[in-house]
């Protein structure tokens, strides 16, 4: 009973001391999902992808890094790059749009010439998604927008935010998700910091804020801009705790006259974000514990030889005082 008990503890220690020792596993890459994307030549002719992701889980996310293979058509691996999603602490269900950039040197090849086998798909990893508990002021507030098309063929969003709360909110931006007629994100943007800096409660800024890259005068269907979201960030204040739950976002239609037709899209309104943390918890959990059972079993076979090796050198001692009598 005493060595049966003895046992135990050195398992329980052991496990203890390994699970312990497993590091605390906060980020949640599996919470981070692609809802659409599609792809572009910008000006400087280099390759981007924009989409939007969302937050399943249910904890709030620091900062979302997403890493983006390019395939064409023949199924081979042509370019390699990074980028991040316009956010920070992206709260459940919540949505923002990303930014990757293919240069030449992202390529495999060192150039380009891969667009001419045709694009087939972008697949993505979640680098980056770390757990936080803390979240952006809630009481900033579109107050009112509307979007169009200048002479110059770039679709501008105006409107104002309002300060809705009792906290003074600092270095407010605005970033705009763009859609097409699928509602597929074809475009994005953001504002520099409002003006003014500060805003106060009960106050209200205005805002203007552009698509990136795609001039709506001559590009396709495909590529004309039919609604809009918007998403407010701000420096301060960074509240802690739970994060207030948001109303579903809903794309607010354009205010352009054009009606885009839809036709077949490039990007993937399905695109399935498979990637999982590369060790999950209950593995490193598993580990340890097997770990700690093969270190126990061999802390059992020590005790044993040790007591072996007392009893036969007893028996020896018996055997040498025996003698000794005997002579």
């Amino acid at each position: 009973m005493r060595k049966n008990t003895t046992y135990f503890f050195i398992l329980l220690t052991l496990v203890s001391l390994g699970l312990a020792l497993v590091p605390q596993v906060s980020s949640q890459p599996e919470n981070i999902k692609v809802l659409s994307y599609s792809w572009y030549i910008d000006s400087l002719g280099y390759f981007i992808v924009v989409g939007e992701v969302q937050n399943t889980g249910s904890n709030t996310i620091d900062s979302v890094v997403l890493s983006g293979i390019v395939y064409t058509k023949d199924g081979e691996v042509q370019a390699y790059s990074s980028g991040g999603a316009f956010v920070n602490q992206l709260i459940p269900q919540q949505k923002a749009p990303f930014y990757i950039e293919f240069s030449p040197q992202d390529s495999v090849t060192g150039d380009l010439s891969w667009l001419s086998i045709g694009v087939d798909n972008i697949d993505f990893t979640v680098n980056q998604a770390e757990a936080t508990s803390n979240y952006q002021y809630p009481d900033l507030t579109v107050q009112s927008s509307s979007g169009g098309v200048d002479a110059e063929g770039v679709y501008w969003v105006s409107g104002s935010v309002q300060n809705s709360g009792d906290q003074t909110a600092t270095t407010v931006r605005v970033i705009g998700t763009f859609y097409n007629a699928s509602g597929t994100v074809i475009a994005l943007g953001y504002t520099n910091a409002l003006t003014p800096t500060s805003l106060a409660p009960s106050n209200t800024a205005s805002f203007k804020v552009g698509a990136f890259d795609l001039n709506q005068t001559n590009a396709p269907s495909i590529q004309k801009i039919a609604s809009y979201t918007l998403l407010i960030q701000t420096e301060e204040p960074i509240l802690s705790g739970t994060a207030p739950s948001l109303p579903p976002s809903t794309p607010i239609p354009s205010d352009s006259t054009s009606s885009p037709t839809p036709t077949e899209s490039p990007s993937s309104t399905n695109s399935n974000n498979s990637n999982s943390n590369p060790i999950a918890p209950e593995t490193q959990y598993a580990a340890v514990i097997v770990v700690a059972i093969i270190v126990l079993a061999g802390v059992i076979l020590l005790f044993r030889r040790r007591k072996t090796q007392a009893a036969t050198k007893a028996t020896k001692n018996r055997k040498s005082q025996t003698r000794k009598k005997q002579k």
